[in-house]
């Protein structure tokens, strides 16, 4: 189990790059807190938080997100295998009575295969979904 590994999902990064989020302040004392951790997120959770910076806040906040998180040593980009993907498919039906994105699932899903234990993350249908946030340890 990688225990110096959390996956940060797109909630995170949203709290963390823009001062008005409702969760701005607990993300920035948590990731203050997670100092020698390896950040691991997907292209998916690259999209969708760049999109909904974008979309709600404006290109300097989606453009600051990218360039920051692409120049960073900090994050490892995990490349997504088809087994990843058919798993999500398989969660998703699980959960077929709860709103979550494809995205959502295939998070969860290389937490599993990567066998990471820690996810950075303010949405609660993961908690749903079996994860343990970081969130309740480090705040």
């Amino acid at each position: 189990m990688n225990n110096n590994h959390c996956f940060i999902d797109t909630s995170a990064f949203i709290a963390l790059n823009y001062a008005g989020d409702q969760n701005y302040d607990k993300a920035v004392n948590i990731g203050a807190k997670l100092n020698g951790f390896q950040f691991i997120t997907s292209d998916l959770v690259i999209s969708e938080t760049y999109t909904i910076l974008r979309y709600r806040f404006g290109y300097v906040y989606s453009e600051r997100f990218l360039s920051t998180l692409l120049d960073s040593h900090e994050y490892e980009i995990v490349e997504l295998t088809p087994m990843m993907r058919k798993d999500s498919i398989i969660l998703l039906g699980k959960f077929r009575d709860h709103k979550i994105s494809y995205c959502d699932a295939v998070s969860v899903m290389v937490m599993r295969h990567k066998k990471i234990k820690y996810m950075f993350a303010f949405d609660h249908h993961f908690e749903l979904m079996g994860l343990d946030l970081i969130n309740h340890s480090y705040e």
